[in-house]
């Protein structure tokens, strides 16, 4: 427990970590995605971009595997298939730019993303309509490089090609959460090469799997009962909140 104190910086650090891991790994439990829009920029409050990118894609690539087997009988595959080979010119775009780029400047980059996310779950538009051939492309390039670069986040863009499939609630959770199981999967690979993965993002990784365990199933009892209007009112005012504070940290 020592080990894990001093990893997060202190008794009241790690209480917060623990509090957002449950309320974001909820979200992910209930919907299939969400948890890195809401993790990621909380965590950051208390703990530097090159811990909270690798420890938040681990994290993500457990939940995920948990679902992904869970519910496998309900993936669409043919959709989830279209969005490999963009991903993957994604992620190695962005790993090239994570490398290479100041964290500071990632972070303020990052917490502008959040805040235009937040703003824009309150405007009213929707796509008539099936969406075209290219969306796929688009959301597979654009959300395995922002999910590479800020560690997550790729959810927002996968959705918006998913939905376009008129998948219901159940084959849709299932198939975003094997989606972002392959992204993350090859990310935390990524990550390893880059020597992401210290004794500190490990300590906190052990420490934070049973809270995401014990959020994962409160998340998928909520799943049945979920408002999808008011809760995602809800998360993009919890965004733009935790944006804004992260934006003048």
């Amino acid at each position: 427990m020592r080990e894990v104190l001093l990893a997060a910086g202190g008794a009241w650090p790690l209480a917060w970590c623990f509090a957002v891991v449950f309320v974001a790994y909820a979200l992910r439990g209930a919907t299939g995605f969400g948890a890195g829009v809401v993790s990621i920029p909380l965590l950051l409050l208390v703990l530097p971009l090159p811990v909270v990118i690798p420890l938040v894609t681990a994290m993500g690539m457990i939940a995920s595997f948990g679902q992904a087997v869970h519910q496998r009988r309900s993936v669409d595959w043919r959709g989830l298939r279209l969005l490999l080979l963009p991903s993957l010119a994604g992620i190695g775009v962005g790993l090239w730019l994570f490398a290479a780029v100041d964290p500071q400047h990632l972070r303020r980059a990052l917490a502008l993303f959040i805040v235009g996310y937040a703003v824009s779950g309150y405007l009213p538009w929707r796509m008539a309509g099936a969406a075209p051939r290219w969306l796929c492309l688009l959301a597979g390039a654009l959300g395995a490089f922002v999910a590479t670069v800020f560690g997550g986040m790729a959810g927002p863009f996968y959705v918006v090609y998913l939905r376009s499939l008129t998948l219901d609630k159940v084959r849709f959770r299932a198939t975003v959460s094997v989606a972002l199981l392959c992204l993350s999967v090859l990310r935390a690979s990524g990550y390893g090469g880059l020597g992401l993965y210290d004794e500190r993002v490990l300590w906190l990784l052990a420490a934070a799997l049973p809270v995401v365990a014990l959020a994962m199933i409160a998340g998928d009892r909520w799943h049945a009962r979920l408002d999808e209007a008011r809760f995602g009112h809800l998360v993009a005012a919890l965004l733009a909140l935790s944006g804004a504070a992260l934006l003048f940290k």
